[in-house]
């Protein structure tokens, strides 16, 4: 095999149902992944999870399930429109990329702990710009960011970018950000996509998961035609302990709200450690309505 055959690995790609049935043997212990994350051990019951399919109030608030029962709060341009639906159960909620967003402030869960956050998305259009789906918000910045991240335009694709994740050891100027990356490559169901991202504090990994997937491909030295692509950092440290709450369409960054997301959210997730690749695969599988208690 010649070099050129080799130049682009990546650590494994499956998707769907045959996702589902290929993390079921790594649960089983049948099977083996490359960059397979760590996950707590015993259940990780759900902090909060949000359905998306009623608002209610002034300022309007969607009830939440799990254990916290919190709500999300609505803000700006954001609305739920409780008929259209991507997974079994109606509801969605749309943000305008103004000033359009959701938080959860006051949420019992700690990001300087193992976490896991998880949740559809799907960008209206082509995005040009850089637009934050999840983050948990500090007094400056963001302690996590889930993100598109625009790259470039190319004159025949048209803008192209990737799904990226950070995680700050500290709030403000001076903190250590790790980063992992995943390409933006074609969506389970016209432009939705499924984003976790999860935080094992005893392995100090930080992973991202696109669609139930990991990602890892390596580039040879000099070559301009390759871009790496890692998913998971096994040396990320601890992010500080965000008390801004979870902020849904924005991030905090430099004092300022910013990267406000353009688009539809659905079914969002909020667990107190890091869940396993099966469980993750079972979140990004749209074809099953899963309930609350049973997903740890």
């Amino acid at each position: 095999m010649d070099a050129t055959a080799v130049r682009r690995v990546r650590a494994h790609r499956v998707r769907g149902w045959k996702a589902v049935a290929v993390l079921a043997a790594v649960a089983a212990g049948g099977l083996s992944l490359p960059g397979q994350a760590a996950a707590t051990e015993g259940p990780i019951p759900a902090v909060a999870r949000w359905k998306l399919a009623t608002a209610t109030g002034t300022p309007q608030v969607s009830p939440g399930e799990g254990s916290s029962g919190a709500g999300l709060r609505l803000g700006g341009g954001a609305e739920i429109d409780g008929t259209e639906h991507l997974i079994p159960a109606p509801g969605i909620m749309r943000l305008d990329g103004v000033d359009g967003y959701a938080e959860a402030t006051g949420l019992p869960l700690h990001t300087d702990r193992s976490f896991t956050l998880a949740g559809w998305a799907n960008p209206v259009g082509n995005p040009t710009k850089d637009m934050t789906v999840f983050s948990f918000a500090g007094a400056d910045d963001s302690a996590v960011t889930v993100r598109w991240h625009y790259l470039r335009t190319d004159p025949v694709a048209g803008p192209i970018g990737e799904w990226q994740a950070e995680l700050r050891d500290a709030d403000g100027t001076g903190s250590v950000t790790t980063r992992v990356n995943h390409s933006d490559w074609y969506s389970v169901m016209e432009h939705w996509t499924h984003l976790a991202v999860s935080y094992d504090a005893d392995a100090s990994r930080f992973t991202l998961y696109v669609d139930g997937n990991l990602e890892r491909q390596v580039c040879e030295p000099g070559d301009p035609d390759c871009r790496e692509y890692v998913s998971t950092s096994d040396t990320a440290a601890p992010a500080y302990d965000a008390t801004g709450g979870l902020q849904i369409g924005r991030a905090r960054s430099g004092g300022a709200w910013t990267e406000y997301f353009e688009g539809e959210l659905d079914d969002i997730w909020v667990f107190q450690g890091a869940l396993s690749d099966w469980r993750i695969a079972q979140l990004a599988d749209y074809n099953v309505e899963l309930d609350t208690s049973t997903v740890s």
